[in-house]
């Protein structure tokens, strides 16, 4: 078995931030990514020779990447891309990859950055193909150099919507329509918060000025009720809504479309660390779970370490600065540097980190949970896709006195498929949220289990046999 100074779950700009800093302190640093090369959602590199006419990365974040792709380089830190770690055992940090040769990695200090995934929403046939998030989009431009073909709607909130219209325009796709579920006041009222930081403002200026240039309409205030097809999505309904995002009857539209992108909001990633073990809390306006860390991103298990999106959400800046905090502190425990050197480096990063939390409010106010979200539902309304779960199916139980997650699970198989609840528990907190006190709510969790993805079953086989002796890892007591 393999062993690490420190070991890095994830190849984000936090990941690659604690490892470069770690690394220049003298620390063993291994990455461990699922793309090809470092840089995670948010800088996912498209593959050479495929190029796009237009950069799919703005001028801050191009100079943020660079930055830590130079200092990467530089550091010689050792990268297991394309490698998947699917699970944590013991209290000895022991990771399991997709590795044939190393399947097993033991970790001194452990960094969890899993980031981050998209708020699902369930509503009529949001199952179709067809149907995806604006995040499915964003991989097949940067990773595949896939350009979506057709009429594209895009829908939901938030800025990452008008960022990727601006992309697929820019490129040459179909863009005929933008639904945005929050007001046009609470847009201008958002926007005045941004002044605080001029270049964002003007990025969402950009990329706004692009989308009225080719006359896109964006409807305000607006949802989607309905997606429509046989095969594939034909035909959205649409209507307006209240500030809780509720339908308002009598004001549906209908719409031809071939690709409908949605986006509202993101979910920290906490599956690696629920099956590590970490404490966590559960945030009903982000209808997900963060991780309890102290303000050297340490966990509730010792040695493991968080950062970035799986934090909360707050932007790329953030997430670098989160990962030079973990750094400096596995460098301090691993004993490359002393604590006053340690504490003085941390204490200057916690100062300008906190100039940045005005940012992760803003972004909690204009992504936070909407109840009218649960008015979409119908009973024939498939909430676990995985297990194809209905809302009459969910409602039953609730209605007979299960009101916790594990109850509901356990009963109906709701989180019991392939993404272990990725896609259902967004949406079963939501109805909980009308059952349950927020102090309740505040208090639900979910049990996650090895492999956090599926993987092929030779996997286990690889494991078990380059665990040896050690073999009672999955179970085995002889």
């Amino acid at each position: 078995m393999e062993k690490k100074d420190f070991v890095i779950v994830g190849s984000g700009p936090a990941a690659i931030s604690a490892a470069n800093t770690a690394a220049k302190l003298g620390v063993e640093a291994l990455v461990i990514g699922e793309d090809p090369q470092i840089g995670g959602q948010i800088y996912r590199q498209i593959i050479s020779p495929l190029k796009f006419r237009e950069s799919l990365l703005d001028t801050q974040n191009k100079d943020i990447f660079k930055s830590l792709e130079d200092r990467f380089a530089e550091e010689k830190i050792q990268f297991q891309n394309k490698k998947l770690a699917w699970g944590i055992f013991g209290e000895d940090k022991i990771i399991s990859i997709d590795n044939s040769d190393r399947p097993l990695i033991k970790a001194e200090k452990l960094l969890i950055a899993e980031g981050a995934y998209e708020a699902p929403v369930a509503f009529p046939g949001w199952t179709l193909p067809g149907i995806m998030t604006v995040g499915a989009v964003q991989i097949l431009l940067k990773s595949q150099g896939i350009m979506p073909q057709g009429k594209i709607i895009l829908a939901g909130t938030g800025p990452l919507i008008y960022f990727t219209a601006s992309q697929l325009i820019k490129n040459g796709a179909e863009v005929i329509l933008i639904l945005e579920s929050s007001s046009q006041t609470q847009w201008l009222r958002w926007a005045t918060k941004l002044s605080r930081e001029p270049r964002l403002l003007g990025s969402g200026f950009k990329y706004m000025s692009i989308i009225k240039k080719q006359r896109i309409p964006i409807y305000f205030s607006s949802i989607i009720i309905e997606a429509r097809g046989n095969d594939s999505l034909e035909e959205v309904v649409f209507a307006r809504v209240d500030n809780q995002w509720k339908p308002i009857n009598g004001t549906e539209q209908r719409a031809q479309v071939d690709i409908l992108a949605l986006n509202f909001g993101f979910i920290p990633s906490t599956e690696f660390t629920h099956i590590a073990g970490c404490k966590h809390i559960c945030d009903p306006y982000l209808r997900g779970w963060i991780p309890q860390f102290n303000n050297k991103y340490e966990t509730s298990q010792e040695g493991i370490f968080v950062a970035g999106d799986c934090t909360g959400i707050w932007g790329v800046k953030a997430a670098v600065i989160e990962g030079e905090i973990v750094g400096l502190e596995v460098a301090r425990q691993l004993g490359c540097i002393s604590n006053t050197n340690a504490d003085i480096g941390q204490a200057k990063l916690q100062k300008v980190l906190s100039k940045h939390r005005w940012y992760k409010e803003l972004l909690r106010k204009i992504y936070a949970f909407r109840p009218g979200l649960l008015d979409l539902l119908t009973n024939e309304t498939i909430v676990c896709r995985c297990e194809e779960v209905n809302f009459k199916a969910i409602s039953e139980r609730i209605e007979r006195g299960s009101l916790h997650l594990e109850q509901i699970k356990r009963l109906s198989r709701a989180g019991m498929g392939r993404c272990q609840g990725r896609l259902c528990y967004p949406t079963l907190l939501g109805i909980l949220s009308r059952k349950l006190s927020l102090d309740k709510l505040n208090k639900e969790d979910f049990s996650a289990r090895p492999p956090v993805k599926p993987i092929p079953l030779r996997e286990l086989f690889d494991m078990s046999i380059s665990a040896g002796s050690e073999s009672n890892l999955l179970g085995n007591d002889d």
